[in-house]
């Protein structure tokens, strides 16, 4: 993919005070001391309105790519990507000099900090006015996804996750916010006017990109929703937490990795045990209410909501009496495996699983558990990890990073892209 730049002006060596620098990142999950950055995008924007400059690149992440359903990016896409470290001069004159800000920007900020610290420089991060929980808190909106608060705002939105798409989303929101105030608004700190002349880093805009699936009801619903009343936690720390929680829930899966993500921001932000029990069963107490909105609860709705419960694990029963709910995330999987085994080239074969699943079973994405139960069904043996005796390792993505992908390269083990290897194994997934 050929390096594309995409700078409509480079940074001043001295800003005015009212140019602002809106970040955006996309990244492989939600811990930034695990996960990394996979795209880049900002825009630097004067109070009054006028775009000064724009600049995107995607970023070559070393690891495995995370949810590509909500980026869009696979692996291939950033093959040709510089890493981090070949674009942060660039990143850094971009941000020299003015004011920042991004939506959750605990988070945004979170990733740059630490990506800078694996090249040993200590950013802080700077503050930030953050365009989540600034207009909340000033009740300008009740939202918390940047869609929806766009959607409130009346700022139109489109079709989103790429990071300069969303980056000047949120300076609409961040203009909004700033001619609705005027006053009373802290303003964060100029960010240091770093070593001029830095030398430019190759970067590497996506192409066309593949749409995300659409969002459940229900996960559309808890995007929208504020801080319940009543909570210990601080309700600029409780957004931001319930912002990341929204993000964990939309695949209504959560993986050890987004466990231990949750827990690291909540050390981070002072949300303790209790803190964090009380944001959970407040979430699913008003997915609940909102679902019974209408006085008709559909069977969907039913199943999404104990999915959700279990997830959190916050009693269902308690709250929702009225909610008979049936089945669960692995219903058509668990209805197929009782029918009579396929036959298949692949049966007595031993197999492991890397990377989120690409395909669905009766509409739904695979959950691990899934295709581990659907390949065992099929007659072959699931192994947890690759090595020599392994004979098959699926890849959801063909051209993944992951250590399992690698090291099956280094063994000669044979790998199989996920749909080729359903078709094999004759289980009919959607």
């Amino acid at each position: 993919m050929p390096f594309l730049a995409v700078v409509l002006r480079q940074p001043n060596d001295r800003a005015d005070d009212d140019e602002w620098v809106v970040l955006d990142l996309e990244t492989t999950g939600l811990s930034p001391t695990l996960d990394r950055i996979v795209e880049i995008g900002l825009v630097r924007v004067t109070a009054d309105g006028r775009e000064l400059d724009a600049w995107t690149t995607m970023v070559n992440p070393e690891r495995d790519m995370g949810p590509v359903h909500i980026h869009g990016l696979t692996t291939r896409d950033v093959l040709d990507a510089p890493r981090f470290r070949d674009i942060a001069p660039d990143l850094l004159g971009h941000l020299a000099g003015a004011r920042l800000a991004a939506h959750n920007s605990r988070f945004d900020l979170g990733f740059v900090g630490a990506e800078l610290l694996r090249l040993g420089i200590n950013w802080g991060p700077p503050e930030a006015l953050c365009t989540m929980s600034l207009p909340h808190r000033l009740g300008i909106v009740n939202s918390r996804s940047l869609p929806d608060c766009c959607l409130e705002l009346g700022i139109p939105y489109g079709h989103g996750h790429t990071a300069l798409h969303d980056a000047r989303a949120a300076a609409q929101v961040l203009l909004f916010t700033l001619a609705r105030a005027r006053t009373g608004i802290p303003y964060p700190p100029l960010t240091p006017q770093w070593p001029s002349r830095v030398p430019p880093g190759a970067i590497s805009v996506r192409g066309e990109r593949r749409s995300p699936p659409g969002r459940s009801a229900l996960a559309a619903m808890a995007a929208q929703l504020g801080v319940p009343d009543g909570v210990a936690t601080p309700k600029d720390v409780a957004l931001s937490y319930l912002g990341l929680l929204d993000r964990v829930l939309e695949d209504r899966r959560i993986t050890n990795d987004e466990v231990a993500a949750l827990a690291e921001f909540a050390s981070a932000w002072g949300i303790d045990r209790d803190d964090a029990d009380e944001l959970h069963d407040s979430y699913l107490d008003a997915l609940v209410r909102r679902a019974w909105a209408d006085g008709v609860m559909m069977d969907a709705e039913e199943r999404d909501l104990e999915a959700v419960a279990e997830l959190l694990g916050v009693p269902l029963e308690e709250r929702a009496a009225r909610c008979v709910v049936q089945g669960g995330p692995s219903t058509f999987a668990a209805e197929l495996i009782t029918g009579e085994r396929p036959k298949n080239e692949l049966a007595g074969e031993s197999v492991c699983f890397t990377g989120e699943s690409v395909c669905t079973l009766g509409g739904a994405p695979l959950s691990r558990e899934d295709q581990e139960s659907l390949a065992t069904w099929a007659g072959l043996t699931v192994k947890a990890g690759v090595s020599r005796k392994l004979d098959l390792l699926v890849l959801a993505d063909p051209d993944s990073l992951s250590g399992k992908a690698r090291k099956a390269a280094e063994l000669g083990v044979r790998r199989i892209a996920e749909p080729v290897f359903w078709r094999l194994t004759g289980v009919p997934i959607d």
